[in-house]
């Protein structure tokens, strides 16, 4: 027993990791099987085990791996896991440790497509009451796609046939590839931010499910969903439909459907205007020529006759009202120039002016009037006022009476 070598459970813990970890095949390996008691940690990490009809594995992909996948991984969901097995230690027993993952029978990329598409329905995304109505006119259309793609291209010049005098503004982005829906998605915010064009058309022309992708992305959707500015999705052909689709306020084939459905043609616009002008000078002219007919209906009928009757008799009485207002008015002038003559006889008679030209004087002394002989002493001087004139004289005797 002496000889005998005694290990600790670590020990064989970590010679049993070693076997797994130097083993060829076990280093990488490609396990199918059904997810069960799949648990998404709030680290990031997933847990799960892989089992089959006969046999069941303990499996955990960290958070780098996880956070890679295009699906979520469900219970009973049947997949392909990639990944190395290698020894828990602390727990002593051996588990997957998954980098990638596929759903069995179907490809991942449909899988994710299916399931974002399941989650933004619940959520309303794709309701008509959250649908936003296009500018009948637009002045300005923004536009998210490729700078050097086919799609701006036909953008452009459709909606310079159509209209020349509206503005495009073009926001390039990438559309396929890593980064290309957080460019997407930043475009379409650009336009929000500066509110400086009043519809948008984001897409592409078209391709495989993996090209596409960019308008599969939630970021994308969020974004489309989130603009205040109405938004038309023109992502690959007619038979490619994307979650942004889904979501746009309206969903065209092709970029070039999209360019014709948001700025209408001038020459329809112009037949149009016309048309509508023919039919309104028609609608004000049997609208104009009901109204005479109603007017000389009335204008026969008893009740006007009243209303005109009772409209001449006022004018009567504001004819006799003048006439007695004219009249009241002259005997209040004459009574006021009569009254103006007796007034001005009196200022005549008080008049100082009037008394001299009666042969009166009027005598002062230093400016003041002298009115009796009490004013005065000898030998003062003082001035005689008459009509024609005044002397100064001295005093040289009193008289009194």
């Amino acid at each position: 027993m002496s000889s005998t070598k005694i290990f600790t459970v670590k020990e064989i813990n970590n010679y049993i990791k070693s076997i797994f970890d130097h083993d060829v095949i076990l280093s990488n390996v490609y396990i199918k099987g059904e997810i069960s008691n799949f648990k998404l940690h709030s680290s990031g990490h997933a847990y799960f085990t892989l089992k089959d009809n006969d046999s069941k594995m303990k499996c955990v992909m960290f958070k780098g791996s996880a956070s890679k996948l295009k699906f979520m991984p469900e219970d009973g969901m049947a997949v392909v896991v990639q990944g190395y097995l290698s020894v828990y230690e602390r727990d002593g027993q051996y588990q997957l440790y998954a980098a990638d993952m596929i759903p069995e029978g179907i490809g991942a990329l449909y899988k994710a497509y299916e399931q974002l598409k399941t989650k933004l329905a619940a959520l309303g995304y794709f309701d008509e009451v959250n649908k936003k109505t296009l500018p009948y006119l637009p002045k300005t259309v923004g536009v998210v796609t490729s700078g050097t793609g086919a799609a701006v291209r036909d953008i452009i010049s459709i909606i310079r046939r159509r209209n020349a005098l509206v503005n495009i503004i073009l926001y390039p982005v990438q559309v396929q590839g890593e980064g290309a829906c957080k460019e997407i998605a930043q475009g379409i915010q650009y336009f929000n931010q500066k509110k400086n064009v009043d519809v948008i058309i984001m897409g592409r022309g078209g391709g495989s499910i993996e090209e596409l992708w960019a308008f599969n992305e939630e970021e994308t959707a969020h974004a489309i969903f989130s603009s205040e500015i109405p938004i038309v999705s023109a992502v690959g052909h007619e038979t490619d439909f994307t979650i942004a689709d889904f979501v746009a306020d309206l969903r065209a084939a092709t970029p070039s459907a999209a360019a014709e459905l948001v700025v209408p043609d001038k020459h329809a616009l112009a037949s149009r205007l016309n048309q509508n002008v023919y039919i309104l000078n028609n609608y004000m002219n049997k609208y104009l020529q009901e109204k005479r007919y109603k007017i000389e209906y009335i204008s026969k009928g008893n009740a006007f006759r009243q209303i005109e009757q009772k409209i001449h008799s006022l004018m009567q009485t504001v004819d006799i009202c003048n006439k007695s207002l004219n009249y009241s008015m002259l005997q209040i002038l004459s009574s006021s120039k009569n009254k103006l003559i007796m007034n001005i006889e009196k200022l005549d008679i008080l008049n100082p002016a009037s008394v001299l030209l009666r042969g009166y004087s009027s005598t002062s002394r230093a400016g003041k009037i002298i009115t009796t002989v009490k004013q005065l002493s000898i030998g003062d001087n003082i001035e005689v006022e008459f009509k024609d004139g005044s002397v100064s004289a001295e005093i040289k005797n009193i008289i009194n009476k």
